[in-house]
Parts: structure tokens; sequence; C-alpha cells
């Protein structure tokens, strides 16, 4: 049994199409540090939550600004430097460009809308698209999952 506290994340994507490429691979990625001024400033923030996630986190995956929630993931590992482009505007450029990765080991994903949930983060990492979700707003939007699916759900 886990006596540790489980973490709970909410990851953004600036459209459905990376969601659903990070459900058929399992996998997330966000940029580097390199990526460029407005990402930087932002860097040790970004890491330091990075850091903190852990194999059987529970991740819901958003669209940025909509509140739209497609996806809700298990964690598996984190790791850096995957030379595999997965995203659209990777193959599109022909490079990685989001090598800080995290497998899962399942998504559940839906191309119709789950729920909107707008979330009151106070550890997010604008421009990284990752903070730290509440454990009453992350069981507000299993709670939804379960009433639009019909699939019970119990993550203790």
């Amino acid at each position: 049994m886990r006596s540790e506290k489980l973490n709970s994340w909410i990851f953004s994507s600036k459209n459905i199409e990376n969601i659903e490429a990070a459900k058929e691979r399992l996998i997330w990625g966000f940029w580097d540090r390199e990526a460029g001024e407005k990402f930087r400033r932002n860097w040790r923030t970004f890491i330091r939550l990075y850091n903190r996630i852990k194999p059987f986190d529970i991740v819901v995956f958003q669209i940025a600004k909509s509140g739209h929630i497609h996806a809700v993931g298990i964690v598996k590992e984190k790791y850096f430097d995957d030379q595999a482009p997965i995203w659209p505007d990777e193959k599109e450029k022909g490079q990685v460009l989001y090598p800080w990765r995290i497998s899962f080991s399942n998504i559940i994903f839906s191309k119709t809308l789950i729920t909107t949930h707008f979330i009151k983060v106070e550890n997010y990492v604008d421009g990284y698209g990752i903070g730290e979700l509440p454990e009453h707003d992350l069981r507000t939007i299993l709670n939804e999952l379960q009433k639009r699916t019909d699939i019970e759900l119990n993550f203790g």
C-alpha cells in the first residue's frame, strides 16, 4: 500500500491535437530552458514543479485559456532529452521542442469535452502549462468524468 500522498497536476495545451498525440504515445513534454526569453524567466519555477512529479500522480489535460478538459492520466515516469518528435509542431519543424518528458501508464481521453472547469492554480507556471491541481478540483473533474462516461472511479 502506498503511504505517501499523491499529487495531482494540470497540464495545458494550445490544442486538442497535442493531447490526442500524448494519449497515442502515452507521453507529454515541456519546453527546454532555451525555448526563448518568454519561457526562460519561469524556468526555475517549472523545474521545481517538474521535479516533484512522481509515478502514480494524476494529471488532468486541458486546453489553455478555455478550461476544456479532455483527458486524465496516471504518471509512469519522467525523463529528459527524448529525441523523438511527437507533437505536430515538432514533426513540422523536424526537431524536438519539448524534451522534458513524462510517460504515462494510461490516459483516458475524449475528443468531446469531458468538462469545463476553471481551476485556480496557485503554482501555475505560465509558458510551460503546468500547475498543481488542488484535490477538491481533481475530485470535481473525476466526478464529472464518471457522470459522463458511466464508469466508476476510485482514486482513494
